[in-house]
């Protein structure tokens, strides 16, 4: 029986380091691996469970700071389905994209809890970004990415991603996590992990340049402010290194650029208009949305002006629309008890691995959050298992770090 269980979590282990490693490549093995990492996870929990315990145990997650919110969030998402106007598509949804994440959180944050695991799935990450940046290389100088055959477009690098802002939403939790992992980690990693974050942040940056989102500049150099924040002796050069890689590497004047933020294409009544059209939907149904994955279905209604796409361009103004300003307020409070217990765990982990790391992820997952706002990233595929993989590896750095170090703190 101990082998059994054994074998279930090494494949469960095993299963999330492919999802890790597949997670700018391919939405099949994505899947897939989710899918083997899933069963695995049931059965390991099945054969783990004691003679005598009931049976509601095995669908009792582990306790964790957002247990809480998540459950809320997912109640909220649940009663969106109810009012929605396609409630097939919108219970569809729920189950294949709300519920699955917040399951793929607690497999995350049951499956890694010891500092090789934490290892093993970090490998795998920066070998996948490495690849990944690679492919933005040599997309550049070929004109198509060597895994997808994607062709660049006029301006931008896209690499294995179908546009440039996803790739740029993928280096806003690349760099600053492997900017202070390797900054703040120091000594604690090895020569090779050096070397491999150091080959990863340049190669990172490059691309991010290239791919022309001035969003993602910003949310990166605030990420690493907030860095600076997290371990206040190293704010001025967190701070000073964010600024030379927000402006280095542009001629257009401040007034150019806030127009390119806001807009993401260059057209500031686009984006402006889009995001009007959203909030118009919020006010028609403020509490529990227009349902599910029914933007789309919704927003032609609400067009203000011909042209243009369907979604809004602000994770957060469709999350409102389509599950109402309750749904929106219980993302947001995961959010906060994510910033809020980590911030609060920091001061009691010693070990700078864990520490370095630690901060590395918040940056991380605070660029991707910063950066949504002007794109629909909650919405990709790709993208929103990368934001609750960083989520459930959060909560787990900080539970084997206080296991680790006897702290009398909990998460």
């Amino acid at each position: 029986m101990i082998n059994s269980v054994k074998a279930t979590n090494i494949i469960t282990l095993l299963s999330l380091c492919v999802l890790v490693f597949a997670l700018p490549f391919s939405k099949s093995i994505l899947e897939i691996s989710f899918t083997v990492a899933l069963i695995s996870w049931i059965l390991g929990k099945i054969l783990s469970r004691k003679t005598r315990a009931p049976l509601s145990d095995l669908f009792k997650p582990s306790g964790t700071p957002l247990n809480l919110p998540l459950y809320l969030f997912a109640l909220l998402g649940f009663l969106s389905v109810l009012v929605s106007p396609s409630i097939n598509l919108s219970l569809k949804a729920f189950f294949s994209k709300l519920l699955k994440m917040v399951v793929f959180y607690f497999i995350i944050a049951d499956t890694v809890d010891n500092r090789k695991k934490v290892t093993a799935i970090l490998i795998t990450f920066i070998f996948s970004a490495i690849i990944a940046d690679i492919d933005g290389i040599f997309q550049l100088i070929r004109g198509v990415d060597f895994i997808r055959q994607y062709p660049r477009t006029d301006t931008a690098i896209t690499g294995p991603f179908q546009n440039p802002n996803n790739l740029a939403a993928w280096l806003t939790i690349v760099i600053p996590l492997s900017s202070c992992f390797l900054y703040f980690g120091g000594k604690e990693l090895s020569k090779k992990i050096r070397y491999l974050l150091s080959l990863l942040i340049i190669i990172s940056v490059a691309c991010l340049v290239l791919t022309h989102s001035r969003g993602a500049w910003v949310a990166v150099m605030l990420s690493l402010i907030l860095a600076g924040v997290l371990k206040s002796k190293k704010l001025a050069v967190i701070t000073v290194l964010a600024i030379i890689l927000l402006f280095s590497f542009s001629t257009k004047s401040i007034k150019e650029r806030t127009v390119s933020i806001v807009t993401g294409s260059g057209s500031e009544m686009h984006r402006t208009v889009l995001w009007e059209e959203a909030i118009e939907i919020i006010k028609d149904f403020p509490i529990f949305g227009c349902g599910l994955n029914t933007y789309s279905i919704v927003a032609p209604k609400y067009k203000i002006s011909d042209g243009g796409g369907i979604y809004p361009h602000n994770s957060y103004l469709q999350m409102a629309a389509e599950t109402g300003l309750l749904g929106l307020g219980a993302f947001l409070w995961i959010m906060i008890a994510v910033f809020k217990t980590s911030w609060v765990n920091l001061k009691k982990i010693d070990n700078r691995f864990y520490s370095a790391l630690l901060i590395g992820l918040l940056a991380g997952l605070f660029a991707f959050l910063a950066h949504s706002f002007v794109d629909t990233h909650f919405y990709s595929l790709g993208l929103r298992y990368l934001m609750w993989f960083v989520i459930g590896l959060i909560v787990a750095v900080q539970r084997i770090a206080l296991k680790e170090e006897s702290s009398p703190g909990r998460i």
